[in-house]
């Protein structure tokens, strides 16, 4: 009897120090969780439609960026001067993108019935903003010398309301303009593109990556 109940003491002892050492496993917890949103910045570009020209003659100057339409007109020159004909248009970009972004301006301009181009060629504005770059695909190519802010991101030297306007000029040459240009039709397909500034080598701005929007 004596022996049973030495052996229900040390069960207890057992248990009860099992007890103890059980309770000192148990860890003081808590968790939390969160949820964040990551959103992609946009670049959104458009461009307007500049008016068609109803007429146009060798030797013209077609002034794009212009503040108001003249319709045609000549500046008058004096005693035994040609007056310069010519118009002025509009050409105006759109830009509500959240990025700030790279921006060029790509001009084609033919002639209908497969005539030859040759007689037209395309300046800059001195003292502007946009520089031309030369032929790129056969497509004249004006770009911002510098990178176009967006609505959130700001680390660019331009406002669209100091840029939007985008001057250049379209010069028919007099002299290789020929009778088998009369009546014909003087095609110009403009378009915009923009690329995000950060993480962009200025020296290599992918341009060619941009696919029109759909």
């Amino acid at each position: 009897m004596l022996q049973r109940k030495m052996l229900m003491s040390i069960a207890s002892v057992l248990v009860l120090v099992a007890l103890i050492a059980g309770a000192t496993m148990a860890w003081f917890t808590d968790s939390e969780t969160v949820a964040a949103t990551f959103t992609a910045g946009t670049v959104d570009v458009g461009i307007t439609d500049p008016l068609d020209l109803p007429i146009v003659n060798p030797g013209d100057k077609i002034k794009f960026g212009a503040e108001k339409d003249l319709g045609y007109y000549h500046n008058a020159g004096g005693d035994g001067i040609a007056p310069q004909g010519g118009y002025d248009r509009m050409l105006k970009i759109q830009y509500t993108g959240s990025k700030a972004a790279y921006v060029r301006v790509l001009v084609d301009a033919t002639w209908t019935n497969q005539l030859p181009n040759t007689n037209l060629s395309m300046t800059d504005v001195a003292g502007d903003n946009w520089e031309y770059k030369g032929l790129i695909n056969g497509k004249h190519v004006f770009q911002l010398n510098g990178i176009l802010n967006g609505s959130v991101e700001k680390i660019g030297r331009y406002e669209i309301g100091a840029v939007e306007n985008v001057p250049f000029i379209l010069n028919i040459d007099g002299a290789t303009t020929g009778n088998e240009y009369q009546g014909k039709g003087l095609l110009m397909n403009v378009e915009v593109q923009a690329v995000q500034a950060a993480n962009v080598n200025p020296s290599a701005i992918p341009f060619e990556t941009v696919t029109p929007a759909p």
